[in-house]
């Protein structure tokens, strides 16, 4: 009898991890040998975080145009690098974007979304022509700003993403709601409630390992439970649980990821495979397999002293324990 070969996995990584402060990682060159890294180490694929300013020439679609002269030639250096797309963007509605002259926007506020429709349009056109299929946004705020969220809240929220879900899929791409440790969403309850308030074939879900670890939750358990949503994946360790509470603290953003919290966390992400890392990988990427996932695992590096070096650890995990 013949086995049925395991799903195939395709991982690429965030490159976002090379841009610690602000005027870091603004330069072509320093594009060029992040790029160059992360192919040698055998991913082809980059997931980009929007960002706003001259800063961040990475972060928006207009920002690339800019520095390389069109999309197109942003993506044909990257495949002549060994990276074969942008695979993903990162949209986060509630940050500040200077060009559109706002201070951040909310799914919970209906007089923003059509803002928010607006604003991710051309992340969306950009991954149609690069050849990406992932808008990753974020969920919802953070716990600590909204409190317990109402059934009717709930739905305004999911209102918000099939309305953006909607656009999205006008140009081939679909948005998938990314829940990180200091969301909303990052307890089951309320998870549940907002994917079953959003519609399946417009919306998926990506699980970030560490972010869910962080916040209590256990990502295969999450993943089994939403395995028929689950569309991307974000790879990282961390060490830690939040188990007293400080994601619900005012202004967690920095009290707890920027300053460490109560226990003066240097690092809370770590590569793929840490010593002492809570996550378990080999289950979490067998039981991917075993619903048939075949999406990207995007690696991530979060808080890294050396992204360079953690790429590279990341890529001999991947390849020599996961087998991807």
């Amino acid at each position: 009898m013949t086995e049925t070969p395991a799903p195939a996995l395709r991982r690429g990584y965030a490159i976002n991890q090379w841009k610690p402060n602000f005027d870091d990682f603004t330069r072509r060159e320093q594009h060029e040998r992040a790029l160059k890294v992360i192919a040698a180490c055998g991913f082809t694929a980059v997931e980009l975080r929007a960002g706003t300013g001259r800063w961040n020439p990475l972060g928006r679609p207009t920002s690339i145009v800019a520095n390389y002269g069109s999309t197109e030639a942003f993506v044909d250096l990257a495949r002549a690098i060994g990276i074969e797309t942008v695979s993903s963007w990162y949209f986060d509605p509630g940050e500040p974007i200077d060009e559109e002259l706002t201070h951040g926007r909310s799914v919970l506020e209906q007089t923003d979304h059509a803002a928010i429709i607006e604003s991710v349009k051309p992340f969306a056109d950009f991954l149609a022509v690069s050849g990406g299929s992932r808008l990753v946004v974020r969920a919802l705020p953070s716990a600590w700003s909204t409190g317990r969220l109402s059934e009717d809240t709930i739905a305004v929220a999911g209102a918000a993403w099939n309305r953006i879900g909607a656009c999205s899929a006008e140009f081939g791409v679909t948005v998938s709601l990314h829940v990180d440790c200091l969301s909303a969403a990052a307890d089951d309850e309320t998870l549940d409630r907002l994917l079953a308030a959003t519609d399946p074939g417009l919306v998926g879900l990506t699980i970030d390992t560490a972010e869910l670890t962080l916040a209590g939750l256990d990502p295969v358990a999450v993943l089994d439970r939403h395995a028929d949503r689950v569309d991307h994946v974000h790879l990282k360790d961390t060490r830690y649980r939040d188990e007293a509470g400080e994601r619900f603290g005012p202004h967690a953003e920095a009290a707890m990821l920027q300053a460490g919290g109560s226990r003066e966390i240097d690092r809370w992400f770590y590569e793929c495979g840490t010593r002492g890392g809570l996550v378990d990988f080999p289950a979490f990427v067998g039981r991917l397999r075993d619903h048939g996932y075949t999406g990207w695992l995007i690696f991530e590096s979060e808080q890294s002293p050396n992204p360079a070096g953690s790429v590279m650890l990341n890529g001999w995990y991947a390849e020599r324990v996961l087998g991807c």
